[in-house]
């Protein structure tokens, strides 16, 4: 399967800018990479952070823009949300019986599950009223099944002091229970605005610095510097060996050389 990941679009209403650049304008930029070079990937994923403010317009502004977008998208909710504009502007989108924009894609790699980690007001995320329940629940409807978890918020800490306080609560519980479910093989998440991956306790996990901006990590600082750096997304190749991510830049490159084909080493056929 390939898999496309996109996150933190942050997008503004029309004619407003955000740090003096238009994010609609990157994530067209964005779309129209993926449509270049990826239009064969069986899904998009769209990690939450779509608005910068949670307001209708900019969701009307996500709804044009992605009509460009020749992937099948699936979208979730960020901080930068909000659950009702969203859904009042997405309808259509799967939510839980509880109003959580939660649901579950049987795809070709097996399942995949997207959480809704949006706390409204607040910075950090949540899985409670129900849907950490939710999650294991889904998990354990198909023991046997291959399963990998979208998320906005880390689900874990990637090692970053600015973060701590806006990553998902009582997030060690949490993991342990899905370590504990035993099926889950990758964790996809936004939120960070930087390029990190890992694992914690066997699961894997990666997110990408996202398209909008992006911030400079920094392993003792508890600020963070937000700068403008080429749009970014990720590409997942999942078989039954395992997940490859892979990230690209929009950006143009001097191309210095084109090597020739080689041949193919005996047992690589």
């Amino acid at each position: 399967m390939k898999l496309i990941h996109l996150t933190d679009l942050h997008l503004v209403p029309p004619g407003a800018m955000l740090f003096g650049f238009d994010p609609a304008e990157r994530l067209r930029k964005t779309i129209e990479r993926i449509n270049r070079d990826h239009a064969d990937a069986e899904l998009c994923v769209v990690t939450g952070d779509l608005t910068d403010e949670g307001d209708f317009a900019s969701y009307e502004v996500l709804h044009d823009v992605l009509r460009d977008l020749r992937v099948p998208t699936r979208l979730l909710l960020g901080n930068h949300d909000s659950r009702e504009s969203f859904v009042r502007a997405f309808p259509d989108e799967a939510r839980d019986s509880d109003g959580f924009v939660q649901s579950v894609h049987e795809s070709s790699a097996g399942r995949l599950i997207f959480l809704d980690t949006l706390v409204e007001g607040f910075g950090h995320g949540s899985l409670s009223d129900g849907r950490l329940e939710w999650l294991l629940a889904r998990l354990a409807e198909t023991p046997d099944v291959p399963a990998y978890l979208f998320a906005h918020h880390p689900l874990q800490p990637i090692g970053l002091p600015h973060f701590e306080p806006w990553s998902t609560e009582n997030w060690r519980p949490i993991m342990q229970a899905i370590v504990g479910a035993g099926n889950v093989r990758h964790v996809f998440h936004g939120h960070v605005h930087v390029d990190v991956g890992g694992t914690w306790s066997g699961i894997p996990f990666s997110a990408s610095r996202g398209v909008a901006h992006q911030i400079i990590p920094h392993f003792t600082r508890r600020d963070a510097d937000f700068v403008e750096d080429a749009p970014a997304f990720d590409i997942a190749l999942i078989d039954v060996d395992g997940v490859l991510v892979h990230r690209f830049e929009v950006c143009d490159r001097h191309v210095v050389e084109v090597s020739a084909e080689g041949p193919v080493p005996e047992g690589m056929q």
